[in-house]
Formats: C-alpha cells, sequence, structure tokens
C-alpha cells in the first residue's frame, strides 16, 4: 500500500510543501463556527455529517489517508455549512484545500491518474444554498400561501408512456405516496410533471413540485419547501409545523423531484407529513425508492424500442414507427436535421439506434442532437461506445443531466464504497446474471485477509439489494418465479467497465475475468449433460439466458494464454448442438474454427478436440458443405479411437455414414453405421443407439430395402422415445415418411412427414423444418395435389435459404422428379404464382398450412 507523504518527505513539486492536506482539513475543523462561537466540531461530528466513519476522519487528519472526490465535496460542503471557513474568502480556502489533496493524490497514485480540477459552478451552487439556509433561520412571521401551485408546463411533445400514466393515476387514487423509480435518463421528471398536469381538478388546493437536485444538505429541506411556497416561518415554530399549518386541512400534491441523494431525509419529511396532512398525496422521483410504509413504488421502464424479439428487416414502417422510442428520436431529430425523411431505410436505422439505446430517454435525445453532425449510419457504428458519442445536452440542463456519462456518475458518487466496488465487477457480465453468479464470481477469496474492501459472499445479497434499490442494476423474475435475473443497462455497464479499468490492477481484473470464464464453463458442462434427455427443453433455455455471458467469456479466453484458451476450447466444445438448434449455424461455424485452428490445441489434441471436430462437421453438413464435413467428421472418428471415447467414436463414425449417404456413396457406409450401432448397443448408450439406427435405416432406405428400412427407422423412434427425447424424433420419422411413400402406402407416409413437421417446431432454427415439408410435398405429389405440393415445396426451399444452407434437398432424386413432372401438369405462370405464394408464408404460416392440409 502506498504511504501518503509526510513532511519532510521528498516531492517534486515544492510549491506543494506549504499545502498539506492533513493541516488544512484539521486546523478548518477546529475553528469555531461563525453561526455558533461557542461550538467546537469533533472528528466523529464532521465523520457523522460526510457519511464516513470517524476512523477515516482520524487517517485524513494523520496524513495516513486522502479524501476521494465525493468526499471531498462532502467535506467542502460541511465546512461551508458549519461556517467553518473564514468569512470572505469561503471559496479562497475550499479550493486551496482543494488543490493540496488533488497534488498529494496525483504524486501517490500509482496509476497516474488526474484528480479532477476544482469544480467552481458546483461551490457556488452549494453557497447559495448556504446563504440563504442562514438567512432563513431569522424567525418572521408565518403567511398564507403566495399562490396556488407551482408546477413546470409539462413538454409541448411528450412521446408515450400512456401505459405509465394511467397506472400512476390510478395507483394515486388508493395511495397517499406514490414513488417513480428509475435510472438516471430515464424520464422519472417529465412523467410525474405530465401526469400532474392531467390532475388540477383531483387537487384543487395546489399541485407544488420541489426539485430537491440542487438541495445539498438535508437540514435545509424545510427551508426550502418553505420557500418555494412562499411561506415564512415563525420563531416558535419548525419549518415543518409552519408548512403543516398551511396544507393540512388541504387537497394538494407535492412532487420531491430528485431524492436519492438525500434519501433518508426524504423519506423522514414524507412520513412526517402524510402523517399530520391525510388529504395530501406525495409522488416522488428518486434512484431508489424511500422504502417507507405505505409507499407505492412504480418502476419506470424504459420507452418501447425494437428488441432482441424484432427483427428490423420484416418490419414495415408502420410498425417501426410504433415504438415510442423511435417517436422520440424522429421528433428530436426533425428539430436539427429537418430534411431526414422516415424511409423505410432511415426507420431502420433508428430502430438500430434506439435498440442500442435500450429506450432511455436522455440517450435518445442526446443522439439525435448529434443529426447535426453525423449521418444516420455514422451514428449507429460510433455507438458502440455509448458514453463517448452520447456528450451533448441541453444548454439549460442541470449539470447531470447534460451528458449520460453525468447521470451515472451523480448515482455512482451516491454509493458506499463497497457497492461501488460491486457494481464495477459486475461490468463482467453481459445480457444479465444471477446471485449465485454474482456470489461466486465477484466475492473475494475467504483467505484475503480483512480489508475495507472486501467484499465477502454472505455480503453480496445486501449489496445486490442496494444497486437495484439504487435504479443501477434491475430484475427480472419468471412468470413461474422459478428464476430471478439481475440486469445493468448497456450505458451503466459501459461506465462500470470504464471505472474497473481506471481502479483495478491487470492482475485483479485478469483474475475476475477467468472466475467469469470458468463459472460460465461449469454452467454449461452441466447443461449440456441434460441435453440427450427428458430435460432438453430446460437445458435449452439454461443455454439461452446465460448465452451473453458464454459468447464474452468464449471471446475473453481465446484473446489470452494457453490456460484460459484451453477453458473457451471446452466450451465451443459443447455448444455445437446449441448453435444447431437455434439455427445459429454461421456463428456456430465461426467459433469451432477460431478455436480448431488455435495453435495453443494443434500439438496436443484431446476430447474437446474431437468432440469439437464432430460439431463442426454437423454444422458443416446442414450447411450443405459436404466435403469439409468429411474432412472434420473423419478427423473426429480418427482422434476418437486413439482416445479410447466410445460414445465420440459411435457419434463421428455416425455422422461420417450420414455424409456418404447425403452423397451416394453407398458401398462405404455399411462398414461405418455397422460399428457405430455395434459400439452403443455394447456401452448400452441408448441415446447413441437410436441415433446410429436412424442412420442405418436411411441406408437400407437409399439401398431400397423399404421393409428392413421401416423396422429400423422404428426401432430408431422407440429407443428415442425410451430415453424422452423428443427432439430426435423428426428425423426418423422423416426417414419413416419417405419409406411408407415408396411401399406405397401415402396416407401413413403423410402422417409420419406430419408428425416430423409437428415435433420439429420446438427447433427455432429451420433446418428440420424444411426437411419434414419437402417431404410432405412429395408425398401430396403422389395424392395428386399439385398446388398443395407447389406451395411446400416454395416454402421448404424458403426455410433451407434461412439457415444458409446450400439449396440441396434432402432427397434430391426424389424432389427433383417431383418438380419436373408438376412442369407437366401445371402451366408456367401457375407454378410461378403458387411458388410465390410459397414463399412469402411465414414459419407460423407454414406450420399451419402443413399440418392442416
Amino acid at each position: 500500500m502506498l504511504k501518503l507523504l509526510k513532511p519532510g518527505d521528498k516531492m517534486e513539486d515544492e510549491k506543494s510543501l506549504k499545502d498539506w492536506p492533513h493541516d488544512w482539513i484539521k486546523k478548518i475543523r477546529s475553528r469555531p463556527a461563525r453561526h455558533n462561537l461557542s461550538k467546537r466540531t469533533r472528528q466523529v461530528d464532521l465523520a457523522r455529517q460526510v457519511g464516513v466513519d470517524p476512523r477515516t476522519v482520524q487517517q485524513w487528519e494523520n496524513g495516513d489517508r486522502l479524501p476521494s472526490v465525493g468526499s471531498l465535496k462532502r467535506l467542502i460542503q460541511v465546512f461551508l455549512e458549519e461556517g467553518l471557513f473564514l468569512e470572505g474568502a469561503q471559496r479562497k480556502e475550499a479550493e486551496e484545500l482543494w488543490l493540496a489533496v488533488k497534488r498529494f493524490s496525483e504524486v501517490r497514485s500509482a496509476t497516474k491518474r488526474e484528480f479532477p480540477d476544482f469544480d467552481v459552478t458546483w461551490f457556488e451552487t452549494v453557497a447559495s444554498f448556504e446563504g440563504s439556509a442562514q438567512e432563513g433561520r431569522v424567525a418572521t412571521q408565518a403567511v398564507s400561501l403566495a399562490r396556488q401551485s407551482q408546477l413546470p408546463k409539462p413538454p409541448s411533445l411528450f412521446i408515450g408512456r400512456n401505459q405509465s400514466m394511467a397506472d400512476l393515476k390510478e395507483q394515486l387514487k388508493f395511495h397517499s405516496l406514490v414513488s417513480i423509480v428509475g435510472p438516471g435518463g430515464i424520464g422519472k421528471t417529465s412523467l410525474a410533471v405530465r401526469v400532474a398536469s392531467t390532475l388540477a381538478e383531483t387537487y384543487p388546493d395546489g399541485i407544488w413540485m420541489f426539485e430537491f437536485g440542487a438541495v445539498k444538505d438535508h437540514h435545509f429541506l424545510g427551508q426550502y419547501l418553505l420557500s418555494t411556497m412562499g411561506l415564512q416561518n415563525q420563531g416558535n415554530r419548525t419549518d415543518l409545523q409552519t408548512i403543516l399549518d398551511v396544507i393540512s386541512e388541504k387537497r394538494m400534491m407535492f412532487i420531491f423531484d430528485n431524492c436519492e441523494h438525500i434519501i433518508d431525509a426524504c423519506a423522514a419529511l414524507a412520513e412526517s407529513l402524510l402523517m399530520a396532512a391525510p388529504t395530501l398525496s406525495i409522488m416522488v422521483t428518486s434512484r431508489e425508492a424511500l422504502n417507507i410504509s405505505g409507499e407505492y413504488v412504480y418502476r419506470i421502464p424504459p420507452l418501447s424500442f425494437p428488441g432482441e424479439e424484432y427483427s428490423l428487416e420484416v418490419l414495415s414502417e408502420e410498425e417501426i414507427k410504433e415504438f415510442e422510442a423511435v417517436q422520440l428520436f424522429m421528433e428530436r431529430a426533425l428539430l436539427v436535421a429537418p430534411k431526414l425523411q422516415p424511409t423505410l431505410a432511415n426507420l431502420q436505422l433508428v430502430g438500430a439506434i434506439c435498440k442500442k439505446l435500450e429506450g432511455i430517454p436522455l440517450a435518445i435525445e442526446l443522439a439525435a442532437s448529434r443529426m447535426s453532425m453525423l449521418t444516420l449510419e455514422q451514428m449507429e457504428e460510433r455507438l458502440a461506445s455509448l458514453l463517448t458519442l452520447l456528450t451533448a445536452g441541453k444548454r439549460n440542463a442541470v449539470p447531470r443531466q447534460k451528458t449520460l456519462k453525468s447521470t451515472i456518475d451523480w448515482s455512482y458518487d451516491l454509493l458506499t464504497g463497497k457497492e461501488q466496488l460491486l457494481l464495477r465487477r459486475l461490468s463482467v457480465f453481459s445480457g444479465g446474471f444471477t446471485l449465485e453468479a454474482v456470489e461466486r464470481i465477484c466475492s473475494c477469496e475467504p483467505a484475503l485477509p480483512t480489508r475495507d474492501d472486501k467484499l465477502a459472499r454472505e455480503d453480496m445479497l445486501d449489496l445486490l439489494s442496494g444497486l437495484v434499490n439504487k435504479s443501477l442494476v434491475s430484475i427480472e423474475t419468471s412468470d413461474d418465479y422459478r428464476y430471478i435475473r439481475y440486469f445493468m443497462l448497456e450505458a451503466i455497464k459501459e461506465y462500470a467497465g470504464e471505472k474497473m479499468r481506471e481502479e483495478t490492477d491487470g492482475r485483479n481484473r485478469h483474475v475476475l475475468l477467468e472466475r467469469h470464464a470458468q463459472y460460465y464453463s461449469q454452467i454449461l458442462n452441466r447443461a449440456e449433460a441434460k441435453f440427450r434427455t427428458r430435460e432438453r427443453d430446460a437445458c435449452l433455455d439454461e443455454v439461452r439466458r446465460e448465452y451473453a455471458n458464454l459468447r464474452s467469456a468464449m471471446q475473453w479466453c481465446y484473446q489470452n494464454d494457453a490456460h484460459t484458451n484451453s477453458i473457451g476450447f471446452h466450451m465451443v466444445s459443447n455448444l455445437y448442438w446449441f448453435w444447431l438448434h437455434e439455427g445459429r449455424l454461421k456463428e456456430g461455424i465461426f467459433w469451432l474454427n477460431r478455436f480448431l485452428e488455435s495453435t495453443v490445441h494443434k500439438e496436443l489434441p484431446g476430447g474437446d478436440f474431437a468432440k469439437a471436430l464432430h460439431g463442426r462437421g454437423v454444422i458443416q453438413l446442414v450447411q450443405g458443405n459436404v466435403e469439409e464435413a468429411m474432412v472434420s467428421a473423419a478427423r473426429s472418428a480418427e482422434l476418437a479411437r486413439d482416445l479410447n471415447h466410445s460414445a465420440q467414436l459411435a457419434s463421428s463414425l455416425r455422422l461420417m455414414a450420414f455424409i456418404y449417404i447425403n452423397q451416394l456413396l453407398l458401398k462405404d457406409v455399411e462398414p461405418l453405421v455397422k460399428e457405430s450401432v455395434d459400439i452403443a448397443r455394447k456401452t448400452k448408450d441408448m441415446w447413441n443407439l437410436a441415433a446410429s439406427l436412424h442412420a442405418y435405416g436411411k441406408l437400407k432406405l437409399e439401398q431400397k430395402e423399404y421393409h428392413e428400412a421401416s423396422m429400423l427407422l422404428k426401432e430408431s423412434v422407440y429407443f428415442f422415445e425410451s430415453v424422452q427425447d423428443k427432439w430426435e424424433v423428426p428425423g426418423p420419422y422423416e426417414s419413416l415418411g419417405y419409406a411408407a411413400l415408396k411401399l406405397g402406402q401415402t396416407d401413413q407416409s403423410i402422417e409420419c412427414f406430419k408428425k416430423s413437421i409437428a415435433i420439429s417446431q420446438i427447433y427455432k432454427g429451420t433446418w428440420i423444418l424444411s426437411r419434414g415439408i419437402e417431404g410432405l410435398a412429395i408425398a401430396l405429389w403422389a395424392k395428386k395435389a399439385y398446388p398443395e405440393a407447389v406451395i411446400l415445396l416454395s416454402a421448404a426451399e424458403k426455410c433451407r435459404e434461412s439457415f444458409g444452407a446450400a439449396a440441396v434437398p434432402n432427397f434430391p432424386v426424389e424432389h427433383n422428379a417431383v418438380l419436373l413432372d408438376l412442369q407437366h401438369v401445371l402451366i408456367e405462370q401457375e407454378i410461378r404464382d403458387i411458388w410465390n405464394k410459397g414463399k412469402s408464408l411465414t414459419k407460423d404460416q407454414i406450420l399451419a398450412y402443413s399440418l392442416e392440409t
């Protein structure tokens, strides 16, 4: 730990030798207060007012520790409010104290971090309240209200929030205290003003808004309410009593705006007012709830924006315009770029921008203000760094609302040291996290010595709850309450990441990220074990929830040393089935190639290498890259044989068999598929046996041995059902459909194809679905249902194209024969029109049409 310089120590800046911070702090604290010469401020008093431990003040005055920026601001504010600065020299002394701390902080900083300059605007604001507070101490005679209300004019164009307004107005009918809670820039104040502006008849005695953001000390709250309402105090009554004398019988509303920095005082004030004035209503805006009895907390959501569930490419202009975030962006952008046209291309870009900004009104307004300098394309590209781009605000905005970073600074400075540390560590997560993940990854090792910044596992729930209460972390609960996840807005995550890079050394960051990678690798291990069981649905849901964390962990592992690279390799080898089922084929190939081609693993390949090769081969086959798939499968089988991995060998031999069947190289298939079946029977691996019997049945189908093919395929279905894996059944059912068709059992064939289609709905990807639809089309052709056959062939082609596969049918001979025959029974224009109809169907429409035909 670095030791603070003491008198007599060498220091490069000679000027600073006369300005020792600990001398300044001790000297000013020890002075008599100007307002009460008999009063002396003790260390314990100063600690309480600043909000730190008394030992911290002792360390400041001993020269063992320096105040942080936030603590120094609170320290100066207390000195100002207590009248401890010299009369007429308040700013001069505050600046000199600040400069002394700045010099010593930068000298002792191991990272060469710069300490910010003295904030004159901030000081003058604090000083103005100090002056008005002292004037308010003079007793004056109470007077009645000078006017009925004090409410800002609501925005002329208020975008969206219709549901929020309705919810709040409804809750105000039943609750005297309603708190609008959310992160900075989410639009709490605008919503409160808008709601209040519609309630004049409900509160005939007036609606008053109190902007507490400018009140730096809770002692001045009463004075601020009095001055805002045009009241004066009586000498023998408290501020609260004077206010209650006026409002106790009136039907009024108070709006307490921006309470988070004096939350305890605001809670106490609201509780006292409501207890004594039963007809009063209070609406609060804050980043943290008051947490008192009778409070209804409304957590304000972002403006609606096109999230992950929407594809901007398929939405119409009108559909994109329905999003509140898009409406706000366009309305604000037209003020600085009046020539901006709401074309589909422009609206798609605006939708993408609003998606990255996550519907935060302040961020959207700041981004729109950049339209005078950037095109939509440039803005969308540059939004990778939100805090850097969104730095321009309105001239008349308060400082914390001029930039997105300022709003987060305001919240960050109000956190305790441990909360700040946890927030920094939470930046390691992507796409949400659980309490268990936070406890495992972000807590310090139990063996570490006790320190102020140590985060113990048992503290995590309280610390995380604190961040949720302060609107820096949000919660999502599943409908069945089976799991709870936590999220950070992207801007807050980026801010926390910057703070971690600034305030955490490289070694500790590496340890944190490695623990993150190991934790999610273990989660994937547990999920993968459920994949070939009846728990496959739960397994896929878990991986979907954690996929953003898995992806960021793989990225970090790939970029680091051999040890972390091996963690990443293990993860990609366990993920190929997820990419396959989700239809993320290109992404899967990207990650598998990355790690398989890494030089780290080429010298000592192991089980993960064989598994990754097999996974790559499966995806390559689905994509139609048959030759590459064979190379991957053959290498996987060879390696699995050398390693004596029987299950992997059976899988890789089966994959080779499917590839040969695809190429109609049937003479090479039977030894492979027989060995695969024998290994599975010998090891009693029922899932592998079911899959290999499917391959064997398909071989017999191609060999025109249809009865034997049916027997093998029915056995495959039986074993898949015995292990309760419904996911794999569509494949053998599709092949059973062709076998029945070849045997002249057309109705049975249609039944098998429809079973394949119905079960394949559970796949997000469409590669399995396309095969069943193609088979059903051929069966319908056999029944002379020609238009229906054309529609389904077209739909099958659309499904194949959607997952990037080569446009090669699963049974190309039968497929091409049907197409050729259709050209003889239907005219060309008729085929074209029906084909286009099939191509226009959505996935849901294709499913409905197939199952109802």
